[in-house]
């Protein structure tokens, strides 16, 4: 019994030693790994290897770093351009970007206007915009994300705009309402014949007619003047005018002489009538000549 005791205490302290040496060569291993030693010193000591610690795991970081640094130089390679003046460094980066070489290759969408809008005649010019976009050879992504956010804003800011004007008429038509009653249709009609009758043309009547609408102010103004012409009133309305257009004076010299009763060209007119009228005819040849720079 006392031998087989001994033996197993034996045995027991053969094993701890044996387990007490495995640990020990094993962390003399860990220690003493090593993977630059086996570099060349030049390399080992470049600043390169100086970002990786001398360890497995430093070799495995340098190892991942090398295989990713050759997946990237196995794209395609595009030189970066020398300067503003490298005119074909910059031809060959925009045509690696996918810039297309003229600006119809954009390929822009319609904008998605509404209805109204499109009746208002807003546009937009998307040739022009393609073109203004392909100067700074934007790739077609950044020029379809532009041109996007440029209608997007641009249809919002003039729905704003319209919305405002249409709220702002309403309530120019609700005072109105309130103060003619049944006569608002009339008066309305009076306002728009003056502007109707003293308009050169269409485009000035329709610009008269938008800024003047704004304001119920405008509006009564046009519509006193339109029913003075309506209960005929504008003859008691009487204006001396003292100074005359070259035109208006040329058209009033045109109209004494073709009138035989004029005391300018009537031979039934007294010295006195035919004096004065000669001297006013005079007067306005004066202005004609005068407006011209010849006096």
């Amino acid at each position: 019994m006392e031998n087989q005791t001994t033996q197993t205490q034996d045995n027991s302290q053969t094993q701890e030693e044996t387990q007490t040496t495995d640990t020990t060569q094993t962390t003399q291993t860990t220690d003493t790994f090593s993977w630059k030693t086996k570099l060349d010193p030049d390399l080992a000591n470049s600043p390169t290897m100086q970002k990786f610690d001398d360890s497995s795991e430093g070799l495995s970081k340098a190892v991942e770093s090398h295989l990713s640094l050759e997946k990237l130089l196995g794209h395609e390679k595009v030189p970066i351009p020398k300067d503003i003046n490298d005119v074909e460094g910059h031809n060959r980066l925009a045509k690696a970007l996918g810039v297309p070489d003229k600006a119809e290759g954009y390929g822009l969408a319609d904008p998605n206007m509404p209805k109204e809008l499109v009746e208002s005649g807003m546009t937009f010019d998307k040739q022009k915009f393609a073109e203004t976009v392909h100067a700074f050879k934007l790739t077609p992504n950044q020029a379809k994300g532009l041109w996007k956010a440029y209608t997007e804003m641009s249809i919002s800011a003039y729905t704003k705009a319209l919305q405002e004007h249409q709220q702002g008429l309403q309530q120019t038509v609700n005072q109105l309402r309130s103060e003619w009653g049944d006569a608002y249709e009339t008066n309305v009609d009076l306002g728009q014949m003056v502007i109707n009758k003293f308009s050169s043309d269409q485009d000035t009547n329709d610009y008269l007619t938008s800024i003047m609408t704004k304001d119920p102010r405008a509006i009564k103004f046009l519509a006193q003047i339109g029913n003075q012409f309506a209960e005929n009133k504008i003859g008691e309305f009487s204006y001396k005018r003292f100074s005359l257009t070259p035109e208006q004076a040329q058209a009033e010299i045109d109209e004494i002489i073709k009138d035989p009763k004029h005391p300018y060209t009537s031979r039934d007119a007294t010295p006195a009538e035919h004096e004065r009228a000669v001297l006013y005819v005079n007067s306005l040849y004066s202005a004609i000549a005068k407006a011209k720079g010849q006096v």
